[in-house]
C-alpha cells in the first residue's frame, strides 16, 4: 500500500527541495553537455563516437549514491548526494580551468542523477513538484541573464547567487523531516522512463527562449517571460488537473502536436506551445507513481534509465550534424516524443496515485520568481546608439564557434568585446546558437545584440531553430531572405542569409553564408580542396542564383576554402572581388586561431563598393579570426 502523504507545509518544504536540486542538477547538465561538445571534441581532439562514453558515464556513475543508502541510511544518503552537487556546482563556478570545470560539472550530474530517487523517498511531491519548481526557478534565473547560465557568468553577482541557492538547498533538506526508505515496485515505477524524453522535449523546445523567439516571432526576453509564466500556470495545471484523466489524455495530444509544428509557422506555434508547458506538467505527473513501503532498486534503475534515455534522444538528435545516419533531426524530434507518449499512455492507463504532485502553495513562489526574465531585460545591456551615416561603412564577419574560445572555455562577453572594440557597424556571424542542448542552451544573438547595442538583427537556423547564421546591424533592414544551401551528401545543413540594409538613402545587401567544411574525411586528409569543390561548386551556384547580380552587395563568411582554390576563383569570375586582395595586407589567415594557417574567411564586394582597408583581428574568443573591412559605397 502507498504510505501515507504528508501535510500541506512539508509537501511545500519537500517540492521546494525537489526544486533546488533540479536547477543545480539543470545547470551542470548544460555545462557538461557544452564541455562534452566544445571542450572534448574541438579542444582535446576526442572523436564524436568516443564522446559517448563521456556523456553516459556520469549517470552511471550516479547509481552508486542509492546503493550507498543501505548503510548511510536515506538521510545520509541524501547528506552525502547533496553535499557532492553542492560542492561541486561551487567549485565548477568559481574555476577557469576547461578540465577542471568538465570534471567538476559530470561529478555535480553524478549526484544529481543518484539524487532523482532518493527524492521520490523523500516524497512524490518531491519528484513531480520538485521538477516543475525547478523548471521554473531554472527558467527564471536563466532569463535573467537572458538566458546565459549562471556557470557561464564571471564575477561576485554570478558567484553569491550559486552560493545562495547551494546553502538554500541546505538548508532545504536541513528543514526537511526524517525519511524512509520508500519506493516504487518494479510493476509500477516502469513509467519513470519518461523522465529523459520530457526533459529532451523541455530543453529541446518549450524551455528553450531561443527556440521559442525565432518559431514564434518574439523577442528574446518576450519569450522568456512567456516561458517564465507558462512554468506558473503548469503547477496551477497540476493543482487543479492532475487527476483528470481526460485533460492528461489531450495533454499528450498537445505535447506530440508541439513536436510536430516546432518548426511551423508561427500561428501554429503559438497556439500550441501556450498549452504545451501545462500539458507536460500533466503528463509527468501521469508518469510517477506512489511510493511503496519498499526499497529503492526499481526507483533507482527506472530514473537513471530515465536520464540515460535523455542522453540517448539527445545524441540522436544532434549525431546526424556530424555522420550521416540516414534520419534528419526532425525525425528524432519526433522520436522523442513519440516515446514520451507512449510512456505517458501507460501511465495515463495505470494512474493510480493517490497523494498531489505538489502543494497549493507551489505555484505562488512560482508566479514571485516569473518578475526575474523581466528584470533581467530591464536592468541589462547597452542602448542603442544612432549610426552615423555616411559614403563609407564598416563591416565584419565572424565565425565565432558558439563562442568557445580555443581552449575550450565558453566566453560571450569575449565575444561582445572583439566585436565592440572593431567599432564594426554590419556583422556577418557564424556558428551562432540561439539555445542548443549542446551550447549551454544560450540565446546568443539575444546576448550580442543586448549586450553591444544593436537596434537591428536577423537570424537564420540552418539546422534547426537555434543554430545558424545571423546579422547585426546599427542600420535599418529592410528585407531579409533566407535560402538553404544543397547539401551534396553532407549532413549538416548550410544556408543562405541576406539582408537589404538602408543606410542614409542607400540600400546595400548584405548576405553572410557558411559553407561545409568537410565531405569525406578521408580524401579532406589527402586533398582538402578535391574533398569539397564538388559540395562547394553547388553551394556557390545557389548563392550566386540568390544573389542575382544585386549591387551594391557585400557577401561575407565562413567559405571553408583557400584563396587558390577553385570555388574562390568561381565567385570572383562571377564579379566579387575579394577585399583582402586589395586592401589587406599579410597572409590574412583566419583559421585556427591557436595555429593559424590557413585564410578561408572572407569579405567579398560588389565592383561599384570600394574597399578602404581590411584587416584581421587575432583573438583567441573563437576558433576563427573575424575580419574587419572598410568599405566605401556607391
Amino acid at each position: 500500500m502507498p504510505v501515507f502523504d504528508a501535510p500541506a507545509p512539508t509537501r511545500t518544504l519537500r517540492v521546494l527541495l525537489g526544486g533546488f536540486v533540479f536547477v543545480l542538477g539543470a545547470q551542470s547538465i548544460r555545462f557538461l553537455f557544452g564541455s562534452i561538445t566544445w571542450y572534448m571534441r574541438d579542444t582535446q581532439g576526442v572523436g564524436v563516437i568516443d564522446l559517448i562514453p563521456f556523456a553516459v558515464a556520469p549517470f552511471m556513475v550516479g547509481l552508486l549514491l542509492p546503493v550507498l543508502s543501505r548503510w548511510l541510511t536515506l538521510q545520509g544518503a541524501l547528506w552525502v548526494g547533496v553535499l557532492v552537487l553542492v560542492g561541486s556546482r561551487i567549485l565548477n563556478q568559481v574555476s577557469s580551468d576547461p578540465g577542471f570545470e568538465h570534471w567538476t560539472s559530470a561529478v555535480a550530474v553524478a549526484a544529481f542523477t543518484g539524487l532523482l530517487p532518493l527524492m521520490l523517498s523523500v516524497g512524490r511531491s518531491t519528484l513531480v513538484g520538485g521538477l516543475l519548481m525547478g523548471l521554473a526557478l531554472d527558467s527564471a534565473i536563466k532569463g535573467m541573464g537572458l538566458s546565459l547560465d549562471l556557470a557561464y557568468q564571471d564575477g561576485v553577482a554570478a558567484t553569491v547567487i550559486v552560493l545562495a541557492l547551494c546553502l538554500t538547498t541546505v538548508f532545504l533538506l536541513y528543514m526537511s523531516p526524517h525519511f524512509e526508505r520508500h519506493g516504487v515496485s518494479w510493476r509500477s515505477g516502469w513509467t519513470l522512463l519518461g523522465l529523459g524524453p520530457l526533459l529532451f522535449i523541455e530543453y529541446l523546445i518549450l524551455q528553450n527562449q531561443g527556440w521559442t523567439s525565432e518559431v514564434a516571432g518574439i523577442s528574446g526576453p518576450q519569450a522568456q517571460l512567456r516561458i517564465a509564466l507558462l512554468n506558473v500556470v503548469a503547477l496551477l495545471a497540476l493543482a487543479w488537473l492532475e487527476r483528470a484523466r481526460v485533460a492528461v489524455l489531450a495533454a499528450l495530444v498537445i505535447l506530440i502536436s508541439a513536436a510536430a509544428i516546432a518548426e511551423g509557422n508561427a500561428v501554429a506555434f503559438n497556439a500550441v506551445t501556450l498549452f504545451a508547458l501545462p500539458a507536460a506538467a500533466l503528463v509527468w505527473s501521469s508518469m510517477v507513481p506512489d511510493p511503496e513501503e519498499r526499497g529503492v532498486a526499481a526507483g533507482t534503475l527506472y530514473l537513471t534509465g530515465g536520464m540515460l534515455l535523455f542522453v540517448v534522444v539527445g545524441l540522436l538528435y544532434y549525431l546526424p550534424l556530424d555522420l550521416d545516419l540516414g534520419y534528419t533531426q526532425a525525425q528524432a524530434r519526433l522520436a522523442g516524443t513519440v516515446l514520451l507518449a507512449l510512456l505517458g499512455l501507460a501511465g495515463l492507463s495505470r494512474m493510480s496515485a493517490v497523494r498531489p504532485g505538489a502543494s497549493n502553495q507551489s505555484w505562488a513562489f512560482a508566479a514571485l520568481i516569473a518578475v526575474l526574465p523581466l528584470l533581467g531585460f530591464l536592468l541589462g545591456g547597452e542602448d542603442a546608439s544612432p549610426p552615423t551615416v555616411n559614403d563609407s561603412i564598416r563591416v565584419m564577419t565572424y565565425n565565432i564557434h558558439s563562442a568557445y574560445d580555443t581552449a575550450g572555455s565558453f566566453d560571450i562577453e569575449e565575444i561582445a568585446r572583439v566585436i565592440e572594440d572593431s567599432g564594426a557597424e554590419v556583422i556577418g556571424l557564424q556558428e551562432i546558437p540561439r539555445g542548443r542542448l549542446i551550447s549551454g542552451v544560450t540565446d546568443e544573438l539575444t546576448l550580442l545584440q543586448n549586450r553591444l547595442g544593436f537596434e537591428h538583427a536577423v537570424f537564420f537556423g540552418t539546422t534547426d531553430p537555434t543554430w545558424g547564421n545571423a546579422i547585426l546591424s546599427r542600420f535599418p533592414i529592410s528585407i531579409v531572405e533566407r535560402t538553404e544551401l544543397p547539401r551534396v551528401d553532407t549532413p549538416m545543413q548550410r544556408g543562405y542569409l541576406g539582408a537589404t540594409i538602408r543606410i542614409g538613402q542607400r540600400s546595400v545587401l548584405v548576405v553572410s553564408t557558411h559553407l561545409q567544411h568537410v565531405n569525406d574525411q578521408s580524401l579532406h586528409d589527402i586533398d582538402p580542396e578535391a574533398d569539397l569543390y564538388p559540395v562547394h561548386r553547388r553551394q556557390i551556384q545557389v548563392i550566386l542564383e540568390a544573389w542575382g547580380g544585386t549591387e551594391p552587395a557585400v557577401l561575407l563568411g565562413d567559405f571553408n576554402a583557400r584563396p587558390d582554390w577553385l570555388q574562390i576563383d568561381e565567385l570572383l569570375s562571377a564579379g566579387w572581388i575579394d577585399t583582402w586582395s586589395v586592401a589587406g595586407s599579410g597572409d590574412g589567415f583566419t583559421a585556427n586561431a591557436a595555429n593559424p594557417r590557413y585564410r578561408i574567411d572572407y569579405v567579398f564586394v560588389t565592383p561599384d563598393i570600394e574597399t578602404l582597408d581590411a584587416g584581421v583581428i587575432q583573438s583567441q574568443a573563437s576558433d576563427h579570426f573575424p575580419v574587419v573591412v572598410d568599405l566605401r559605397l556607391p
